[in-house]
């Protein structure tokens, strides 16, 4: 009877661990494959434009609109051109966390002499995955999204480029958190995006992804290898952002730490800046890492943006 059942586990752990094997060397080989003709069959034309929102709030002009591709990708955002400015305006394209995207405008307040662009990640799928089918469900979505976001950028500047407000000799991308490797590809493969600011993210989104995995599981030897499989499913190779960073020179890069960052590894923020070519400027903000809800925080580095705008778009 033990033979038997011995013979049965392992006709059934045996065809498993192959198959978790083999699934794990597809992921590995599909994480590092080539995206650079993706993301220009992806990136498409831009045929359509619809607001769904439109509002003004003091002298501000606030739009909701949806953009589509030729390609068939489309990228919602939100635009704050000040009212009473003076035409064209530099742009910020903001890349902030996955739950914040197009409401991050919000956070400026009064933008000033430039216009903000929201973008929301170009993702179709729940906020909130709850239960192991729907998890699995969403797991190509969430893929699907993470390489749709350098298209989507450029999408976005196409129809920036479009607008009588815009300066598109002064157009900076700023990645805050998850966003820093999305913006550092952004503006990477982007030539139009005249620089770059990445705020309180890492050089190495594996080592990123393991501090995450650390919050949440208790157990160190699972660390390591799920953080590498969360970093094969995200295409980490080809989001490196220190890879990337360094492929912005000659345009300004402004990389941004935080002394009590919670989340972003420790020399992370030093490596990223040791990556970026010249012209950069290493900046630091006090406390913890940004979130909507840290108003301090937010406010502080508000003023760094309007302080190194000049640095950004005057080189």
């Amino acid at each position: 009877m033990r033979n038997a059942l011995r013979i049965a586990l392992f006709y059934v752990i045996v065809p498993v661990i192959l198959i978790v094997a083999a699934a794990l060397a597809w992921l590995q080989r599909d994480a590092h494959r080539p995206l650079d003709a993706y993301f220009s069959d992806r990136h498409g034309k831009l045929v359509s434009v619809s607001v769904t929102d439109a509002s003004q709030s003091g002298n501000q002009d606030s739009r909701f609109l949806t953009l589509r591709s030729d390609s068939g990708l489309h990228v919602s955002l939100r635009a704050i051109v000040g009212s009473d400015a003076d035409a064209p305006l530099p742009v910020l394209i903001i890349l902030g966390g996955h739950r914040t995207g197009s409401d991050a405008v919000d956070l400026f307040g009064n933008v000033g002499e430039k216009a903000v662009v929201a973008l929301d990640y170009p993702y179709d799928g729940p906020e909130k995955a709850k239960g192991l089918f729907e998890i699995v469900r969403t797991i190509p979505l969430a893929r699907q999204a993470f390489i749709d976001t350098p298209p989507a950028v450029s999408l976005a500047v196409d129809w920036i480029g479009e607008q009588d407000w815009a300066d598109t000799e002064q157009i900076v991308i700023v990645g805050a958190s998850l966003g820093v490797p999305f913006a550092a590809l952004a503006a990477a493969r982007d030539q139009r995006i005249s620089g770059a600011m990445l705020v309180h993210g890492a050089a190495d989104n594996r080592v990123w992804a393991e501090a995450q995995v650390a919050r949440r599981v208790d157990s160190k030897i699972l660390h390591r290898p799920l953080a590498t499989i969360l970093h094969w499913l995200a295409y980490g190779p080809t989001f490196d952002a220190a890879e990337n960073v360094a492929r912005i020179a000659p345009r300004p890069v402004v990389i941004i730490g935080a002394r009590a960052d919670e989340r972003t590894p420790a020399g992370q923020t030093e490596a990223l800046y040791a990556a970026a070519g010249e012209p950069k400027q290493l900046r630091w903000t006090e406390g913890l890492h940004i979130e909507p809800g840290r108003a301090d925080i937010i406010a502080e580095l508000l003023a760094i943006a309007d302080e190194l705008l000049p640095f950004q778009t005057d080189n």
